[in-house]
């Protein structure tokens, strides 16, 4: 039975389209493979916050291209134990290498990521 039959008034409702008629064909394209999207979002979670960049510009500049912990707190003002735990995300994300070295380690952005990085922290700024 209708609405309008029931109510006796005409209905307001829209009649139920199956396709929405303002919508083009369906999209013909693959989207970025799981595996390549989840490797993707843990390094865009390893540079979410200030302090990974800033730390990532010292070893991108850095002489040798590598740095220590040692090295780091001085110029970014914190302590060790803060660096340590944003070196762990780091190396984690796969942008950084972590290397013994007695009872220190030093880090290193891999050759592989350092045009990238690069480009995206300095830009036009600074080319290296």
């Amino acid at each position: 039975m209708s609405v309008e039959q029931v109510t006796g008034q005409p209905s307001r409702l829209l009649a139920f389209v199956d396709e929405d008629p303002t919508c083009g064909p369906p999209l013909e394209v693959d989207p970025l493979p799981r595996e390549r999207a989840e490797a993707l979002a843990r390094n865009l979670k390893g540079l979410s916050d200030p302090t990974r960049l800033q730390i990532l510009s010292v070893l991108l500049a850095a002489p040798d291209g590598e740095a220590c912990v040692c090295d780091l707190t001085p110029l970014l003002g914190l302590a060790q134990p803060t660096i340590s735990y944003h070196m762990k995300i780091l190396v984690d994300a796969g942008l950084v290498t972590r290397r013994k070295r007695g009872t220190w380690s030093w880090y290193a952005v891999p050759l592989e990521r350092r045009a990238v990085l690069n480009a995206l922290i300095w830009g036009d700024e600074k080319q290296q």
